[in-house]
């Protein structure tokens, strides 16, 4: 028995040294095949489509001969088929019973209409223009402009007030003109080394909100305070041509106290006419044109001193 073990030891001995030589036969075999591709050519094995397979993809579904085990050879087990990618391009390329290609959506690119397309939905068409929505009238902006400059033009009651969708009155409380000829006085300001936008501005406010207060008690139909700031505001265009004109003549010679006067008395005259017919009280413009005569003096004595 022992000499049996004996005889046993060695070959099993054998046997794993020979199988561990086949593996580093095996092993120097690829590596010397692995030095002996130089790059060029396994660059070219792999940019060459003709020498690559094609991808497949796998389709599950109730397919013809797709049952379990083989059927003839004709399908996949587990109702898998495989089908190549590389028929994606065209459909008549496709393998037959494969599923057709899928239909994309196409987006509409007319967005005009209604929203929801159901009653009370809002219709794009019928939107009125964005400079409609917020207030801003150019053609009734120059003809404001144009009846303050013009002393003898009329003021009429379709100036102070704006028709709506509805077909009411709305006051006109258009803001652009006094806020721009505001910058216009201040520009005209600069030109005498004078920075005063603050005093302008706050002189504005100041005065409208007075001014409202006063014409509320003093009619009973009062005005909006929006539509009062409108007016005084485009009423202030003679005071810039006043500053202007301060920059070419001294302050304590006989021009400019004379001009300022005038220019008081236009400023007056226009917005006073302006705001009796915004408040429908034409029995009461001396009362009306007192307080604003003093707002108005306060913008000349700002403009050329």
């Amino acid at each position: 028995g022992k000499r049996h073990r004996d005889c046993f030891v060695p070959s099993c001995r054998l046997e794993s040294d020979r199988r561990a030589v086949q593996r580093l036969q095996k092993l120097c075999a690829r590596v010397s095949q692995l030095f002996n591709d130089t790059p060029s050519q396994s660059t070219t094995k792999m940019l060459d489509p003709s020498q690559q397979k094609p991808l497949q993809s796998v389709v599950m579904g109730n397919m013809p001969g797709a049952g379990g085990g083989g059927g003839g050879g004709g399908g996949a087990p587990g109702g898998l088929q495989f089908m190549d990618t590389s028929s994606y391009g065209s459909y008549s390329q496709q393998p037959q019973g494969a599923p057709p290609p899928a239909t994309y959506y196409s987006a509409p690119t007319d967005f005009s209409g209604t929203i929801g397309g159901g009653p009370g939905c809002t219709n794009f068409d019928d939107e009125p223009p964005l400079l409609e929505e917020l207030g801003i009238d150019f053609s009734k902006i120059g003809e404001k402009t144009v009846s303050v400059l013009h002393p003898m033009k009329k003021v009429t009651k379709e100036m102070m007030y704006s028709i709506g969708h509805d077909g009411q009155q709305y006051p006109d409380a258009d803001m652009v003109g006094p806020l721009l000829f505001a910058l216009m006085l201040g520009g005209a300001m600069l030109l005498r080394g004078k920075v005063h936008f603050g005093y302008i501005y706050g002189v504005g406010m100041v005065g409208c909100v007075s001014l409202w207060l006063v014409m509320t008690l003093m009619s009973e139909r009062g005005i909006d305070i929006w539509q009062c700031a409108s007016i005084l505001g485009y009423c202030l265009l003679p005071m810039v041509l006043l500053a202007f004109l301060s920059v070419f003549f001294a302050a304590t010679g006989a021009v400019m106290p004379v001009l300022t006067v005038l220019v008081v008395l236009w400023c007056t005259l226009r917005s006073s006419e302006m705001m009796v017919i915004a408040m429908d009280v034409a029995h009461e413009r001396a009362l009306v044109a007192y307080p604003i005569a003093l707002f108005y003096a306060c913008f000349a004595l700002l403009s050329v001193f």
